[in-house]
């Protein structure tokens, strides 16, 4: 029996779980994907404003804002990829 997998977003306060291999499943592994990619899009503009001498402290802050939103998701990914990781174990053993 296939554990159901929890997806890395929810929007609505609940969590949301699909079974695997399907099309949820391969539209949550895209979504995963572009959670990381923004993620490090985010990282990347700090460091490109912390080497410019002339940013303002709105655009930093605007900047961490946006990074620590993506660092979330990114926390998120990580755990349902661990959980996944988890049950792949448990099945094989």
């Amino acid at each position: 029996m296939t554990q159901p997998r929890r997806l890395p977003w929810d929007g609505t306060d609940h969590t949301a779980f699909c079974q695997p291999g399907g099309f949820i499943a391969r539209l949550a592994d895209g979504m995963e994907e572009e959670i990381l990619r923004t993620a490090k899009g985010d990282v990347e503009r700090v460091e490109s404003l912390l080497k410019d001498a002339g940013f303002t402290k709105a655009e930093l802050v605007r900047a961490l804002a946006y990074l620590s939103q993506s660092a979330k998701a990114v926390i998120s990914v990580a755990e349902c990829r661990g959980e996944r990781l988890e049950s792949h174990e448990l099945i094989e053993n």
